[in-house]
């Protein structure tokens, strides 16, 4: 299923999303080897479908798009408002029924759909999101690549960033959750109240459902709570620590499972204390600056109005 509509947003009107739809289990899209990428039939009939929508609304463009194994991304440009029976969800479902249409007469099965119900979407409002949300679209088949040609660049501890003030950070999991374009920190005070957590679940929600990718040290219990919350709704996170990762590191219990699953990154920012430290103050504070650093959302998940 996608996720929910943005509560007072108008969906007629023009603007930019970054739209994904997952292949139903046993659709696939496309065949990727490390020298070619290859569309199967039904990827060409969606290829076909997805840039015939503006035939059909003209209002609404098809920017950068990516045709994956079992998923598709494309940045979704309504370029003038939509006619007042129109949404971005309904143009969405029309491509869906369409590409389903034609795949039937080509294969002459009745049942055959492509899709997943529902659409995942992010809305993009400034040029600095759409680049990061186009750049990532771009990198997918890449990434593809590498996930299948080095699978133990997600089981080895690595070095995998230097920050503009020299610390190295060494990661265990999904690399790649540093490219995602869409990366929020998570800083909640250990003096948080209850009301306060209750007033925070909403954004919560939203946050998971619109993909981000939370990154924290996750120590107040109110930040292990949402840590649990993106584990259970299958979201990522990029965990900070201020342990040493030797070369056998890895994590224990369910962050191990976590990191297997592709939606976990431990990064170590041991190069920044003293060999050994204890998890004090200053260390706490390090690593919620480096986790400021790594995000890219400029308002925090504190459950403080503004951040702050």
């Amino acid at each position: 299923m996608g996720n929910r509509p943005h509560k007072n947003y108008n969906y007629n009107r023009a603007g930019v999303a970054m739209v994904t739809l997952k292949a139903r289990p046993g659709r696939r899209l496309c065949r990727i080897t490390p020298e070619t990428f290859t569309l199967t039939d039904t990827g060409r009939i969606v290829q076909r479908g997805l840039l015939g929508i503006h035939k059909h609304v003209e209002q609404v463009k098809i920017g950068q798009y990516q045709i994956m194994p079992d998923h598709l991304h494309a940045m979704v440009h309504v370029v003038r408002d939509l006619p007042p029976d129109h949404t971005l969800q309904r143009v969405i479902r029309g491509f869906k029924i369409g590409v389903n249409r034609d795949c039937r007469e080509a294969t002459g099965r009745e049942s055959f759909r492509v899709f997943e119900k529902g659409m995942h979407h992010s809305l993009v409002f400034d040029r600095e999101h759409l680049q990061r949300e186009v750049a990532y679209i771009r990198d997918n088949v890449r990434r593809h690549r590498l996930r299948v040609a080095h699978p133990d660049l997600f089981r080895k501890p690595q070095r995998v960033l230097t920050l503009s003030d020299g610390t190295a950070l060494w990661g265990f999991g999904n690399l790649f959750l540093l490219k995602h374009p869409r990366r929020i920190q998570v800083q909640l005070s250990r003096s948080m109240t209850e009301r306060q957590w209750d007033a925070l679940q909403e954004d919560l929600e939203v946050y998971l459902e619109q993909g981000y990718v939370f990154v924290s040290p996750f120590l107040s219990p109110y930040e292990k709570r949402v840590f649990q919350a993106v584990a259970k709704s299958d979201g990522r996170a990029i965990r900070l620590s201020h342990e040493f990762f030797g070369p056998r590191y890895k994590p224990g219990g369910e962050r191990f499972d976590f990191c297997c699953t592709g939606r976990l990154l431990e990064l170590s920012v041991a190069s920044a204390f003293k060999r050994y430290a204890r998890l004090d103050r200053a260390a706490c504070l390090r690593m919620n600056q480096v986790a400021a650093e790594i995000a890219t959302s400029l308002r925090p998940l504190s459950g403080r109005k503004g951040g702050e």
